[in-house]
């Protein structure tokens, strides 16, 4: 590790040139300065000057030296100009939602990224516990979440709410929702599957006391623009965010179950408690407030 005092000392007197003017700027002695080079020369065990008389020339390691402190010295002054300026139309952005969420949030970020061209933003799909985890380890800097953490370390912001649907083949309209209905049709299940079916069952008893866990399984889809593609065959049911069941191409061959007990998701912006955002966040938590309401 080169001594930073030396190396300031040695890029100082190539630039005056003179040991004198170097001991002035420095505020030193002229015997302190010879000793910084003295010194630098021993550490890196080469002479770096050829001195003639009360002049000087660079040893090739001087000169190969003096670029060092130079680009050094540079990228010192970048850095400091870079934690100084903070340009809100330039950086990554990362976000995790649930893919419902992301499906609907990306095609309006995206739209903001094409005009600013240092934009990069990148969103992630992914269930409750994923985007926690995503948010802890500074994966992604905003997540939005549907339950209310007890956490220190994060800090949330309910931004709107998620009607949840029960989406069926459209042959099944006007069908009584119970178990063994259900059970006969099939679910097809996703990453947030069980728990939407869990959260409509709690609150209207579409099972009559037995477990969603015991209804028939007849497909699990991870894609969420794929979730639909068999119940509008004919193939199972499925619960989904209201937003995601209205972008999808065929919902002439849905039913939209009617429930007694309308169940809505809350949605929470969340972020670390301590970790500031940089200004470029702030165009898309703004969007995200406005299309969330």
């Amino acid at each position: 590790m080169i001594n930073e005092k030396w190396l300031l000392t040695f890029k100082t007197l190539v630039e005056t040139k003179h040991f004198t003017l170097t001991a002035e700027k420095l505020n030193m002695t002229q015997p302190g300065v010879s000793q910084h080079i003295q010194k630098l020369e021993r550490q890196l065990k080469t002479p770096l000057l050829q001195r003639l008389g009360k002049q000087f020339e660079l040893t090739l390691a001087g000169q190969k030296l003096y670029r060092f402190a130079v680009n050094k010295a540079q990228l010192q002054q970048q850095l400091l100009q870079e934690m100084q300026f903070d340009d809100p139309f330039s950086g990554e952005c990362r976000f995790a939602f649930s893919g419902a969420l992301a499906m609907f949030l990306y095609p309006h970020f995206i739209s903001y990224q094409s005009l600013h061209e240092n934009l990069n933003v990148f969103v992630e799909a992914a269930p409750n516990n994923n985007i926690i985890k995503d948010l802890l380890s500074d994966k992604v800097d905003i997540g939005i979440v549907t339950q209310r953490l007890d956490s220190e370390q994060l800090q949330q912001e309910k931004v709107g709410s998620e009607l949840l649907q029960l989406v069926t083949p459209a042959r099944y309209e006007g069908e009584t929702m119970n178990f063994a209905l259900l059970n006969k049709i099939g679910f097809i299940n996703h990453p947030d599957g069980l728990h939407f079916l869990n959260k409509i069952n709690n609150s209207n008893a579409l099972c009559q006391g037995k477990q969603v866990e015991n209804i028939a399984i007849r497909g699990y889809v991870n894609q969420i623009n794929q979730i639909l593609l068999p119940v509008a065959q004919g193939i199972g049911f499925t619960v989904l965010p209201e937003r995601t069941v209205k972008q999808f191409q065929q919902t002439q061959l849905l039913n939209i179950a009617p429930l007694d007990n309308p169940v809505a998701e809350p949605l929470f912006l969340t972020k670390k408690r301590y970790r500031p955002l940089p200004l470029r966040y702030e165009w898309f938590e703004k969007q995200i407030r406005t299309l969330l309401v």
